[in-house]
């Protein structure tokens, strides 16, 4: 046994040597076992060392503590002694493909793919972008032709007034603008069984609701994608919907945690009542006491989500980045986000990892905004970036905890993120799809 493991320990690195210089960055064993591993996920809140882990091509086939079960001979082992596994994380608001002829062109967008995945993250749900691109690099992700994080991705619906975004030109390049399949304008005169099966066979994983619709069209929307077997995603609010319309509707998840507050205002108050939907006050530098006494919501909005299992993907980093150098608009936002977001953990509102940060910042610094700002614990925002991610995307049943049978979907890591958030960087080596990623 101590023979087979030199040989194999000999063999990785020999391999990762190799690996280094040809450029292709992984190793593949058909039947391997992780040892001496201490295992933390959303089922293991308190870590439980000294396991043994066998992979078995790309899926989890046994669980045991060490020495507990003899190894076969077939088995090659990975000594892990000291180190923690996970698993893989999960982040759930990515934009890879705004304009793949300029920024997001496919070697810069390779280079993030790869930088991101060798971070530990092996799955990414991209909100909006063009199609082709994600339909592309999806399949060349899961194939494991790109070293990349899985990519699942939305096809994106909204009023007429967002066509007018440059993004939108750049996303849908040969389109007129609003009619591609994966970019859709939709009003009330819209087919909406024939939009939703036109995004559906995009291969969007989920319709991403984004602005300028009435609650009565998101819902109908909502409904449509229920009957077609496609899940709907949105931004917390629509313009024309508050938050709680959109989640009596039935949206699997809310996108962007400042936007919560809508909720406190009519939609219309602005177009009918000429009162802006957000105190003008607010858009003026105040005192932390002054945040703590007014953003919060006054609905039972949060009440309504955990009900409803709908989940927030908070993306609370983006907003902390942009108020960085922003005195207004994204500096409110941000001290509004960070109290209600720490309102809706309180209130037991499940919630993900999402970035929304053009990849300038993985989610590992959205966990630490979770712990730092929201009051999370560690092993709580561990699970917003796993077990919860995969509940997001829709693949809870296969991602997200470290259980038998499901995808070997995995991150090594050299030190405890329970002790410290900011372990999670400490990336030893990452296993996704059952083929092992070391730098």
């Amino acid at each position: 046994m101590q023979l087979k493991q030199f040989s194999f320990n000999l063999l990785l690195v020999v391999t990762f040597a190799f690996i280094s210089q040809t450029g292709t960055a992984l190793t593949s064993f058909e039947n391997f076992a992780l040892t001496g591993v201490t295992i933390i996920d959303a089922n293991r809140p308190v870590p439980l060392a000294h396991q043994t882990v066998i992979i078995k091509g790309n899926i989890i086939k046994e669980i045991f503590t060490d020495d507990s079960k003899r190894l076969t001979d077939s088995v090659s082992i990975i000594n892990l002694k000291g180190k923690y596994l996970i698993p893989g994380l999960i982040d759930t608001h990515v934009h890879l493909a705004t304009d793949p002829t300029d920024i997001d062109n496919r070697p810069s967008t390779l280079h993030v793919l790869n930088r991101m995945l060798y971070s530990g993250i092996t799955s990414v749900r991209d909100m909006a972008g063009d199609g082709r691109t994600l339909a592309s690099l999806s399949r060349d992700a899961m194939t494991g032709d790109i070293i990349s994080p899985d990519i699942y991705y939305s096809a994106l619906m909204a009023g007429p007034p967002l066509f007018a975004d440059p993004r939108v030109s750049s996303s849908s390049k040969g389109y007129v603008l609003g009619t591609a399949p994966f970019m859709k304008s939709v009003t009330d005169t819209t087919n909406l069984v024939l939009a939703v099966a036109e995004a559906k066979g995009t291969g969007a994983t989920g319709i991403k609701l984004y602005s300028d619709l009435s609650a009565e069209l998101a819902a109908k929307i909502i409904a449509e994608a229920k009957k077609q077997g496609i899940k709907v995603w949105g931004h917390a609010w629509l313009q024309g919907a508050r938050p709680s319309d959109l989640v009596k509707a039935g949206i699997s998840s809310l996108s962007h945690v400042p936007y919560l507050i809508y909720d406190n205002f009519s939609p219309l108050q602005a177009e009918h009542e000429k009162t802006p939907p957000i105190p003008v006050l607010w858009k003026g530098i105040q005192n932390d006491k002054f945040w703590d006494d007014s953003a919060h919501l006054h609905t039972d909005l949060f009440k309504l989500m955990k009900a409803t299992n709908t989940i927030l993907d908070a993306t609370l980093l983006t907003f902390k980045i942009a108020a960085e150098g922003d005195t207004s608009k994204w500096y409110f936002q941000y001290q509004v986000g960070k109290r209600l977001i720490k309102d809706a953990y309180k209130a037991g509102v499940k919630i993900s990892t999402g970035t929304d940060d053009d990849q300038e910042q993985f989610m590992q610094y959205e966990m630490e905004e979770l712990v730092k700002e929201a009051g999370f614990s560690n092993i709580d925002a561990l699970i917003a970036a796993t077990k919860t991610g995969a509940e997001v995307i829709g693949i809870e049943k296969t991602h997200g905890t470290i259980e038998i049978n499901k995808i070997a979907d995995l991150v090594v890591l050299d030190k405890n993120p329970l002790d410290k958030i900011e372990n999670i960087h400490s990336v030893y080596l990452v296993i996704k799809n059952g083929k092992i990623y070391k730098k």
